[in-house]
């Protein structure tokens, strides 16, 4: 067998993190492979982070059959950390994250790389679907209309995007290790270093079909749901360090605020049967967000009418006890 070129440009590389996923990962890889997209125009980089389950043999098995498909082989490091090994290897024009539980329509590429208009968007975000165990559910978004509109509505995952590859390099914004909520910390970041939103573009069609399953990562484990705190006190420190807290400090403001006290609390925390660590994390989040955002009941958003800022905006002392006693 002819050895590859692992240096020939490509206009995407689609990095696929690799952690004990055996029953899913076939799946991923084929609906990568059956692209409409000219086969010699993408890569495929599998990164195995210490599978125990044979994922590892199989990534291996899809890079001898297929040329566009590049296996590498790390230590265990998390999500983060695999995605940030790969970016060392990737060639291509574009980067496109994508887990390895997933699978994808087949001309997301080509259509994704169309709307890229030949490399002048640093990002190109397109729509998905979510894969129930009974049902299926479109998330579709048609324009953003600024970037404080991006900060305030963007899907924080970085799986639905392409990323101008030279852009993120020279940027030097990495995946937090070790850390949930990885994505909210590279979204976030990420549009720091955007002049406007004509740099980014929006795939209309639903790309890819991003699957629910029980045993997967979760925001839901116990121990770990305080690290939000940890990525939003990072993310509004690299605001700071940039010069742009104050540019954008109503954006920021009104995003955590919304997301602690919505999806976080009424989602996560609340649901937690340890009674200790529910009050533990309501502490922690109302202290944080007293010291972030003294002034938050003030926020131009939060006056726009709507449930969630009738909800936001009646939130006190008193009322915040009564999640204590769910």
């Amino acid at each position: 067998m002819t050895e590859k070129n692992y240096t020939k440009e490509k206009k995407i590389s689609v990095i696929v993190p690799v952690y004990n996923v055996a029953a899913y990962l076939k799946k991923c890889v084929d609906s990568l492979l059956g692209q409409t997209m000219d086969k010699a125009d993408f890569e495929i980089i599998l990164v195995d982070d210490g599978s125990t389950d044979g994922s590892g043999k199989l990534c291996d098995e899809f890079q001898v059959k297929f040329e566009q498909v590049r296996t590498l082989h790390k230590q265990n490091g998390g999500l983060s950390d695999a995605r940030n090994y790969a970016l060392q290897y990737a060639t291509g024009q574009y980067l496109l994250f994508i887990d390895s539980d997933d699978f994808v329509e087949p001309e997301m590429l080509a259509r994704m790389y169309a709307r890229s208009n030949e490399g002048s968007k640093k990002i190109v975000e397109c729509n998905f679907f979510w894969e129930f165990e009974n049902k299926t559910r479109l998330d579709i978004r048609k324009s953003y209309d600024s970037l404080e509109d991006y900060l305030i509505n963007g899907r924080v995952v970085a799986w639905n995007k392409l990323y101008l590859r030279k852009w993120i390099e020279k940027t030097k914004v990495k995946f937090p290790v070790g850390k949930l909520y990885e994505d909210q910390a590279f979204f976030f970041k990420i549009i720091a270093w955007l002049v406007d939103i004509s740099e980014v573009a929006i795939d209309s069609a639903c790309e890819i079909h991003y699957v629910q399953r029980s045993n997967s990562i979760s925001y839901s484990e116990t121990g770990r749901i305080s690290e939000i705190i940890w990525i939003y006190n990072d993310i509004l420190n690299f605001y700071k360090e940039r010069n742009l807290y104050e540019k954008y400090h109503d954006e920021l403001e009104y995003r955590f605020y919304r997301n602690l006290f919505g999806n976080v609390l009424l989602r996560k925390v609340i649901r937690l049967k340890d009674k200790k660590i529910r009050i533990e994390l309501l502490d922690l989040i109302w202290q944080k967000t007293q010291e972030w955002f003294p002034n938050r009941k003030n926020n131009k958003y939060l006056k726009k009418p709507s449930i969630k800022n009738i909800y936001l905006r009646i939130m006190n002392p008193v009322f915040y006890r009564f999640f204590y006693f769910r």
